[in-house]
């Protein structure tokens, strides 16, 4: 008997999900994008149905995924957000914490910067809910990044 799921990660993962909240007409493209990497970044694999036309017995067709409105222009959809656009570390080795928070300050939303935090590794003290706190919990986390690091290699 055939399958009638197949698991996804990566690149098409996230594609997926953008695709099934881009079939939603109430998610902005700018949720679509914010949710997508949410999504992809927390959830390791998911497995997914086939739609009924790929599900024939002995047949392996390619999967293919469309959402079911017209997916938005690409003008329209804003860049994603990468948290890896810059290193924490190297900004800070390199320019010192003036540098560092410049490069941070220029981060539009205090999402981002905790997206940065998680994916770099840098732990943030306590729960800091302004973005000033934000920020300077960051650099501070990067310091003691820093400082753990020369310990290790010591």
């Amino acid at each position: 008997m055939a399958k009638n799921t197949r698991p996804f990660s990566g690149q098409m993962q996230r594609k997926y999900f953008r695709d099934l909240l881009r079939s939603d007409p109430g998610v902005t493209a700018d949720a679509v994008e914010r949710l997508s990497g949410i999504c992809s970044t927390e959830i390791a694999q998911i497995r997914v149905r086939l739609p009924l036309a790929v599900r024939r017995p002995g047949k392996s067709a390619p999967v293919v995924l469309a959402a079911t409105k017209p997916a938005a222009t690409p003008a329209a959809v804003p860049a994603a957000f990468d948290p890896h656009a810059f290193s924490l570390i190297v900004v800070f080795r390199t320019g010192g914490k003036d540098a560092l928070m410049a490069k941070l300050d220029a981060v539009p939303h205090v999402e981002q910067l905790r997206a940065i935090a998680k994916a770099q590794h840098v732990a943030l003290d306590g729960d800091p809910s302004d973005r000033a706190a934000v920020l300077s919990a960051l650099v501070a986390g990067t310091e003691r990044r820093i400082a753990h690091r020369e310990a290790a290699a010591s």
